[in-house]
């Protein structure tokens, strides 16, 4: 193994990163539900064979590292999703893993993440701890040939996601953070619309989301002060947005402002200013989003506009606006299931089309998410890329995963302080250290 990957090992130490005014660091990544009678058939989509030659069988299996409520609800979408099973659990204890296996129909259940890793039965694995552990367990999981679906935040830092983007690549082997969003047939249709040009050039996107804290105790996963907050909580499924809307374009500049509360980021405000967007066309030129090839000078680009908060449970509602036009992503924009397309007639004038993507049916069981049935359709995007010997998906490239982060990354420092790593890096280890007496 490189030196890459012994580095990573200790995962992962010193958190310094390029600055998110240049995109030359992005360079070399371009190219349970139970056995209840209530089950609803397995949601069907139209499958991929196997067109590199990989043969994953009948179902592939998936590992669960970690036996939380999102890992719940992880395995309870693979059960509805054709081509899909949950084949193992493992958690810090065995007596809580064989719980979950017990709940979800799972057939194993290992005491220790290692343990799952040499499991020669697990074919991609998913994981869903918190976030200080992702880059951790990710790269135990790359190390071990393992294709790897993280929960979001892929990490908790930007060099972090560098390191085990580039871990991927070293091993050759799938990597793609949990950005599910991206895989609901809704947030495809506004893709699919972008890049038809049907509302021209885009010039701002706004969004908001926004969920109450106040019933979460001093314990909860929120108030850790390395992890938590609401940027590294929710802040990526508007930041992925400027992806969207300004596809293979660089940040130019983020401003950002915020208040905190118990020590994290508990509303923050953000300004992104992208380049012009562009897209790859035939012969492999660059063509202007919404223009035609004899318009392709490159004018003034376009700016990104949210916030995430704490405070209150917002309406959660994405609106890009176009020259010729507008797309309105329904409430709730993170698990879509609606969008308008507005057409400028002329002056007063408008035309509306909807296009709505219903969720599959999810009463047949209890969720601790919101539209958690939705991560049926990354499922079946991670099956489809396995199947065609894929390394990342096509409906969230880590390339797209490093931009995020780069903008998280600056969100945070002017948020909560430039350094504010470091010193949460001091108290973590003066505590370890406190305790290891």
């Amino acid at each position: 193994m490189g030196g890459l990957a012994a580095a990573v090992r200790g995962i992962i130490v010193g958190r310094n990163r390029p600055s998110i005014l240049s995109s030359q660091a992005l360079r070399y990544v371009e190219g349970s539900a139970s056995a209840s009678a209530r089950r609803p058939a397995r949601f069907s989509f139209s499958s991929v064979a196997g067109e590199s030659g990989n043969d994953y069988g009948e179902n592939i299996r998936w590992g669960i590292l970690s036996a939380g409520k999102i890992s719940s609800d992880f395995v309870k979408a693979i059960g509805i999703t054709e081509g899909a099973k949950a084949s193992a659990v493992a958690a810090r204890s065995h007596a809580k893993a064989e719980t979950f296996a017990s709940e979800h129909s799972i057939p194993a259940a290992y005491g220790s993440y290692d343990e799952l890793l040499a499991d020669p039965t697990v074919d991609v694995v998913y994981v869903g701890s918190i976030a200080d552990e992702h880059a951790n367990l990710a790269a135990k999981a790359l190390l071990a040939g393992k294709p790897t679906v993280v929960e979001k935040p892929l990490t908790i830092s930007s060099e972090e996601t560098r390191k085990l983007v580039a871990l991927a690549k070293e091993n050759d082997t799938f990597l793609m953070e949990g950005m599910w969003t991206r895989c609901f047939p809704a947030m495809r249709r506004v893709r699919d619309l972008v890049a038809s040009g049907a509302i021209g050039p885009i010039s701002v996107v706004q969004g908001d989301f926004g969920w109450s804290t106040e019933g979460c105790g001093p314990d909860d996963r929120i108030w850790n002060p390395r992890s938590g907050g609401m940027v590294l909580d929710i802040g990526m499924y508007l930041a992925q947005l400027g992806n969207v809307a300004f596809p293979n374009a660089d940040v130019k500049g983020v401003q950002a402002m915020g208040m905190q509360k118990n020590g994290i980021d508990h509303t923050a405000l953000v300004n992104v200013k992208y380049g012009k967007a562009a897209m790859l066309v035939e012969g492999g030129g660059r063509q202007m989003a919404g223009e035609s090839t004899s318009q392709r000078d490159e004018s003034e680009g376009g700016m990104l506009q949210f916030y995430v908060t704490g405070n209150a449970n917002t309406e959660e509602r994405v609106v890009m606006e176009g020259t010729q036009g507008r797309i309105i992503i329904e409430s709730p924009a993170h698990v879509p299931s609606s969008v308008r397309l507005i057409r400028n007639g002329g002056r007063g004038v408008e035309t509306e089309e909807v296009f709505d993507h219903p969720l599959p049916d999810d009463t047949f069981s209890t969720w601790n998410y919101p539209g958690s049935v939705g991560f049926t359709y990354q499922i079946k995007e991670v099956g489809d890329a396995l199947r065609r010997g894929e390394k990342e998906c096509r409906h969230f490239t880590l390339k797209e995963s490093l931009q995020v982060a780069d903008m998280l990354d600056e969100v945070l420092d002017q948020v909560r302080g430039q350094g504010w790593r470091k010193e949460e890096d001091k108290e973590e280890a003066a505590t370890s250290a406190a305790t290891s007496i």
